[in-house]
């Protein structure tokens, strides 16, 4: 199990410590930076989970209890590395030894069991030798209240156009975390959020500064918002909606919702309440990624969407694929059934823009319009 992680050692060596207390995580991290060591420190089981997956994590060093005095998420973690990055070197800490702790850590595959507080010394030659080749880097990820309370949740816009006339129809906001790491990744945020149980403090927060950037644009045009299926029936997400539609002065009439098909919807009263009252406010809809899993489309007559966007992964080049082009012709007979509007996505040639206004496809969205931008 160990030959991996000793090839490992041959380039660079990525160590993740895993401490609810920061003092402990960060005086860590100080203490074991060496050349050819590249350090990550956690603060949450659930940040750990994500940079387990995203990153190629040689050593592991985690706290047994990480939220609570009778909660021992770092023994569920160790069977979890086990699965991810089984070459991965564990060692497990604790203020609490117990004979039963140390054999059921090492059961579930821990290399090592250390007892708090200990010296640095006797942690280092439980690790990987680290190559000597390259400089040391240090990697603090944030909490999710830190990601809430800074600065650095800002949204970039992609332009949507008509396919007519080429005339600019809207922007997509496109949420972004501006600070390298993990969650630079809007799907490792939003998966962070999800596994925190905090989806809707996260929306609201990626509506806020949505609303914020833009005044920026057009009165006329239609701002799109991504919005998870799990925070549509959330009041918070519904009320910061309406102060920063207030703060802005940006009626919500020129505000679309994009419910994407990826995310499971849960039907409930709650839920259509929610919908109404949006609506009410003037808020329309869209699904997005419309076509990937049809798992909404039964919902189309309740909702009742302004727009049904194509998922760009049937969306590009589909004019060079027969099976993607019934696909995308399917999709717009249903619009046309339900009197939504098409948006389709991932328009990186002329032919695939051409193709879809000569099917009647009103509005495009891709990189043969604009990436993502800045609002200024």
């Amino acid at each position: 199990m160990r030959a991996a992680a000793s090839a490992a050692a041959l380039q660079m060596q990525t160590l993740l410590i895993v401490d609810d207390d920061p003092d402990i995580g960060l005086g860590l991290a100080v203490a074991l930076e060496r050349n050819g060591r590249r350090i990550i420190v956690c603060r949450d089981l659930e940040s750990a989970q994500i940079t387990l997956g995203a990153e190629p994590v040689t050593d592991i060093v985690t706290d047994v209890k990480l939220s609570g005095p009778f909660r021992f998420e770092g023994l569920d973690f160790i069977t979890e590395i086990q699965r991810v990055a089984p070459a991965a070197r564990v060692i497990l800490m604790s203020g609490h030894v117990t004979e039963e702790l140390e054999a059921e850590a090492q059961r579930r595959g821990a290399d090592a069991v250390l007892s708090k507080p200990f010296a640095v010394g006797m942690l280092e030659p439980l690790l990987t030798v680290p190559a000597e080749a390259t400089p040391p880097s240090m990697m603090l990820v944030p909490t999710m209240n830190e990601i809430l309370a800074g600065n650095d949740l800002r949204p970039r816009f992609q332009p949507i156009v008509s396919l007519d006339d080429g005339a600019l129809h809207g922007v997509e906001s496109l949420a972004r975390y501006r600070v390298a790491g993990p969650f630079a990744r809007p799907d490792l945020l939003f998966d962070y959020a999800a596994r925190r149980k905090e989806v809707g403090r996260l929306e609201a927060a990626c509506i806020a500064a949505t609303m914020r950037e833009a005044p920026a644009f057009p009165e006329s045009l239609t701002l799109f918002m991504n919005i998870h299926p799990a925070a549509l029936d959330d009041m918070g997400v519904i009320l910061a909606l309406e102060s920063s539609a207030r703060k802005s002065g940006i009626g919500l009439d020129r505000v679309v919702l994009e419910i994407t098909e990826q995310q499971e919807i849960r039907q409930h009263a709650g839920l259509f309440e929610s919908i109404d009252r949006l609506r009410g406010l003037g808020a329309r809809f869209a699904f997005d990624d419309v076509g990937v899993a049809y798992s909404h489309l039964p919902l189309i007559e309740r909702i009742r969407p302004r727009y049904l966007k194509i998922s760009q992964l049937f969306g590009t080049l589909f004019e060079a694929d027969p099976t993607r082009t019934k696909i995308v012709r399917n999709l717009v007979a249903l619009a046309a059934e339900f009197s939504c509007a098409i948006i389709i996505e991932g328009v990186e040639d002329r032919s695939t823009a051409d193709a879809a206004r000569e099917m009647g496809i009103a509005f495009g969205q891709g990189y043969l319009f604009g990436k993502a931008e800045d609002a200024r």
